[in-house]
């Protein structure tokens, strides 16, 4: 399994691959390439600062006490998700932006998301799974 930062990045760059596959193939059937290079760029932009969000969400949630960090992770979220409507608002409202390249690159979230479970070695059905224990420097070692 990745590890914490190496997980939002490893999503990060999915991401990104999946934001110039789009552009790709949006640049060969659009008709106004700046609109939907503007609008890709824009919800791209977005995704990756909601991946960090989240990032950064769960790192403060797991110091808090378990009521503390539900509530901390349910405003997070729907702060998320006012902040995915505001982005949408502003894109369906200017015309020069590519609605529909926003919405696309807000979606390589959730694609990508379903990319790193896929990627992501299988657990054991027995379930046998090793941890490691954190050992501190001031405690000495059982080994």
């Amino acid at each position: 399994m990745v590890e914490g930062n190496s997980i939002s990045k490893s999503l990060s760059f999915k991401v990104i691959i999946l934001l110039l596959l789009i552009l790709g193939i949006g640049v060969l059937l659009t008709n106004n390439i700046t609109a939907y290079l503007q609008g890709i760029v824009l919800g791209g932009i977005f995704t990756l600062l909601k991946i960090k969000l989240m990032e950064i969400t769960i790192k403060r949630a797991v110091t808090k006490t378990p009521d503390a960090a539900k509530r901390y992770v349910q405003a997070n979220y729907m702060l998320r998700y006012v902040l995915t409507f505001v982005v949408l608002f502003v894109g369906i409202v200017t015309p020069t932006i590519n609605s529909i390249a926003i919405i696309l690159s807000l979606l390589t979230l959730k694609v990508a998301a379903y990319w790193q479970g896929i990627s992501e070695p299988k657990t054991p059905l027995d379930g046998s799974v090793e941890f490691l224990e954190w050992e501190d420097d001031d405690e000495p070692s059982d080994f």
